[in-house]
């Protein structure tokens, strides 16, 4: 019998896939945000610095780098196996 990935695993299996398909550049300040389990997979919520598509200038550039965006992305991690099988955007509610 295998033995299941552990939710350490999980985190470190998805944050390792996030790294090598985003690149260094685009997974500045990676951290884990949500975890959720269901009997096949694990899905891990983790978020990282938003990389500016235009440079600000002045006091907006000011403000983006006190309290710089976030991009957050969900995880499918295969429970029997560790594998990562899928990374979709997740959108945050502005309520």
């Amino acid at each position: 019998m295998r033995a299941m990935a552990t939710l350490k695993q999980a985190i470190e299996n998805a944050s390792a896939f996030a790294r090598e398909a985003l690149g260094s550049g685009r997974t500045q300040g990676l951290r884990l945000e949500e975890v959720e389990s269901s009997l096949a997979t694990w899905q891990i919520t983790l978020s990282m610095v938003a990389v500016p598509e235009d440079s600000p200038s002045g006091i907006v550039a000011a403000l983006s780098a006190l309290t710089p965006r976030r991009d957050y992305k969900v995880f499918t991690v295969e429970k029997t196996s560790g594998e990562v099988t899928s990374m979709k955007i997740r959108e945050l509610s502005n309520a």
